[in-house]
């Protein structure tokens, strides 16, 4: 098949979203099909892009908040044009606006399926609105549901989300296909198991640093545990600076057991997670949370605040834990770091869950529900 994946974010930033893009074009070329990724000019001339990755031209490119900005030029024409140039047999959109709305008009033209990846609760996110920020969230929730109404198929990553969607009373056909991991994180490796004679053990977050991750809820966490335990938080944002600022000079953790690292080569993150006997998830607004199966992939079982992306991931005294407070958060902790048997179950729970995180099982999935909305 050759596809169009329709993106308004890709690099320069990262996350989430991103690695989802990468993995699953990456994941269908090595299957044979042609993918090509459209998104915005944010950097002019600066990029240095893959031949597969079609650029926007955004004339407008500014900062807000020290993300990138982009505003493309006729949107709707150059979809239009590009869907007659390279006649994909799917356009698979990723947002809900901007491209995503200009691709969806040009797939009707040219009577072209039109799928979407429902990736995230996008109200909850209504503050990187310039100016406008938290008032125009009935009107972003207004703009999503007729958005779903108009496509062939919705792919929810997780249970929860595609129940929210049917809430809205959505009347496209919708699917849960997750994420997946990145081949990187199924390199053979030998997770150290935990033996507890040890000084410290290892607490870790894989976040970005904006306000819908709750970050400051790991930190209340860690003032309930003992000085026997430490953490890591990896990452970058918006917050990344005045959340390391917040750890030190206002709470005063300790510097000898708090370790924040900035945004890691992958190789380097695959070693942190390598060395960390539990992850820390305190994200409620997260539509999946692909760190969960990165984590899991390298053994490491998952202690998360409950929500909607964890729910289908997470297995209670299987591959980890869902609390729903700071105080069941800590207590599942040290169940688990004073129960070797316990926690050697779970290192093993972990890996079985990750497996089923494979790129070519998922993308078995994604072509099916393509061949369903074509037909």
């Amino acid at each position: 098949m050759r596809i169009f994946f329709v993106t308004n974010n890709y690099t320069p930033y990262s996350g989430g979203v991103i690695s989802s893009i990468a993995a699953i074009s990456d994941a269908l070329r090595a299957q044979g099909h042609e993918v090509f990724i459209v998104t915005l000019n944010f950097l002019g001339d600066q990029h240095h892009d893959p031949d597969y990755v079609i650029r926007v031209h955004c004339p407008i490119r500014f900062l807000y908040k020290k993300n990138h900005m982009a505003i493309p030029w006729r949107p709707t024409h150059t979809m239009k044009q590009l869907i007659k140039e390279y006649k994909p047999d799917v356009v698979h959109v990723h947002h809900p606006f901007l491209l995503g709305v200009s691709a969806l008009h040009a797939a009707r033209i040219y009577n072209i399926p039109c799928v979407f990846t429902y990736h995230t609760m996008y109200e909850e996110y209504a503050h990187y609105v310039p100016l406008l920020g938290n008032h125009v969230k009935p009107l972003i929730r207004l703009l999503v549901k007729n958005f779903c109404n108009k496509v062939d198929g919705i792919i929810a990553p997780s249970s929860a989300v595609k129940a929210y969607i049917k809430q809205q009373k959505t009347t496209a056909p919708i699917t849960v296909i997750p994420s997946p991991l990145r081949p990187l994180f199924f390199t053979p490796a030998t997770h150290a198991v935990t033996t507890y004679t040890k000084k410290y053990h290892e607490l870790l977050l894989v976040s970005r640093f904006v306000p819908e991750k709750n970050i400051p809820f790991v930190f209340d966490l860690f003032k309930l545990l003992p000085n026997t335990i430490k953490l890591t938080l990896v990452g970058y944002g918006t917050d990344y600076d005045a959340i390391q600022k917040h750890a030190f000079e206002t709470l005063q953790l300790p510097q000898d057991r708090v370790c924040f690292i900035h945004k890691p080569i992958p190789e380097e993150l695959l070693t942190i997670y390598r060395t960390a006997d539990l992850f820390i998830f305190p994200s409620q607004t997260d539509t999946q949370g692909l760190v969960l199966a990165e984590s899991m992939s390298q053994g490491v079982p998952v202690i998360a605040l409950d929500g909607p992306g964890q729910r289908d991931i997470i297995q209670n005294n299987i591959n980890g834990f869902i609390v729903n407070n700071v105080q069941d958060a800590a207590t599942a902790i040290m169940n688990v770091l004073e129960n070797t048997e316990k926690h050697t179950q779970l290192i093993a729970g972990a890996r079985a869950t990750a497996a089923h995180y494979n790129s070519n099982h998922i993308i078995n999935q994604l072509l099916a529900f393509y061949q369903k909305t074509s037909s």
